[in-house]
């Protein structure tokens, strides 16, 4: 791909402005002065625009850290600020999108990527992908609620599909589900004549925030891109 159209891909400067800034010495490609837009960049290339590095990458794959108050969409909704804030210094936050929102009140992991091939396997409904959350409830969770979240609950016009659950304490369990339906795990605590309190995603199949805390995001790395791709092939 030319360096120019990636630059304006990533909504970083325009094609027109990119040509400026050629002209002005301000591109490095490697290290090195790059005076041609038209320039074929290759994967892994390093770009730098008054020394601010961006790599090259076809597909960007990243975890957010979201917290209380943040919307899942790409633009503020009423009081509430769009996750796209939290990206303030990644380049490529205008260019990929949420796999799976989180609710405003609902917090933790966020898979965003640009691979719309992955996004649109990631969410047919015939994979069974499962999310895993941590939920503390109003009301002590019984062994007989357990099964019946496990096994299934009647939420609006659908039955659930099985589920698997870890009793952390009398409130507090982890619940893996393999569906994404609108306020589903709310839903089905509710089912369960019990309320939400707290609700976190803490991961995605084997994909996890690991030492990330709220607020901050990273790049998936080699083995968890693998990992994520060789599960859908």
């Amino acid at each position: 791909m030319r360096i120019d159209k990636y630059l304006s891909n990533l909504w970083l400067t325009s094609r027109k402005d990119a040509h400026k800034l050629f002209k002005e010495n301000k591109i490095y490609l490697n290290d090195n002065l790059c005076k041609k837009s038209d320039e074929k960049i290759k994967f892994w290339d390093k770009i730098k625009i008054d020394w601010n590095e961006i790599i090259y990458k076809e597909n960007i794959y990243i975890i957010l850290n979201k917290p209380c108050d943040y919307v899942s969409s790409n633009i503020d909704e009423s009081r509430y600020k769009s996750y796209k804030h939290l990206l303030s210094n990644c380049p490529y936050k205008d260019i990929i999108e949420v796999v799976w929102r989180l609710d405003v009140d609902t917090t933790w992991l966020l898979l965003l990527t640009n691979n719309w091939k992955l996004i649109h396997k990631l969410i047919h409904p015939k994979k069974d992908i499962f999310k895993t959350y941590y939920i503390e409830s109003l009301h002590d969770i019984s062994k007989q609620d357990l099964e019946k979240l496990e096994n299934w609950v009647k939420i609006d016009d659908f039955i659930t599909k099985k589920a698997i659950s870890n009793k952390l304490s009398d409130k507090k369990i982890e619940l893996s589900i393999s569906e994404w339906k609108f306020h589903q795990v709310k839903k089905m605590l509710l089912a369960i004549n019990n309320e939400v309190l707290k609700l976190h995603r803490i991961s995605i199949w084997e994909i996890k925030l690991g030492d990330l805390t709220e607020w901050n995001w990273r790049y998936l790395n080699d083995d968890e891109i693998s990992y994520l791709e060789n599960k859908l092939n």
